[in-house]
């Protein structure tokens, strides 16, 4: 717990979760052909892909936002990190999640799940990844702005761990 938002880790299912929005990795092309991606659209329905595709190409460190087609959760945030050379750099990871918190208070959601957003990418890693995830929520619940809850939800055990390391050395916890 920060300033009032609850910091879990959990191993399962994100496309399970009820929450206001979904993040997830993705390549300039928006294509969810892979991972965390793949799974979304399985289960949400093939038109979050065409949605995210008619934006156009995204380029690193934008944010992508789409419906949920038949998930439970309002919006899926589509985190641009794959450059041309299909490496992620570390910052872009910073300015996704920065928009997606920034947003998301403008938009006023509450409870947002993150997965080890770009851990299997070139350039990032899941330690990583973990560590500048919590500390740019840790951040944004440090800043007041009203969120309910952060979910950390993996399906790896490898990024699940990390992510347990970030918060106890982030928060205490």
């Amino acid at each position: 717990m920060c300033n009032g938002t609850k910091f879990t880790a959990l191993f399962g299912d994100i496309t399970e979760l009820d929450v206001d929005l979904l993040t997830l990795a993705s390549s300039p092309d928006l294509l969810m052909s892979g991972g965390i991606a793949l799974k979304i659209k399985d289960k949400g329905g093939q038109e979050i892909e065409d949605q995210a595709i008619s934006c156009g190409k995204g380029d690193p460190g934008e944010v992508v936002i789409t419906d949920c087609g038949c998930l439970k959760a309002k919006k899926v945030y589509h985190c641009v990190l794959l450059n041309d050379e299909k490496v992620a750099d570390p910052e872009d990871l910073k300015k996704c999640v920065r928009f997606t918190l920034d947003k998301a208070k403008e938009e006023g959601y509450k409870k947002i799940a993150f997965p080890a957003l770009g851990s299997a990418f070139k350039g990032l890693s899941p330690k990583l990844s973990t560590e500048i995830i919590v500390s740019e929520c840790k951040k944004a619940a440090e800043e007041g702005n009203d969120f309910e809850e952060f979910i950390f939800v993996v399906c790896d055990q490898s990024p699940y761990r990390y992510y347990k390391k970030a918060l106890k050395s982030q928060l205490k916890m």
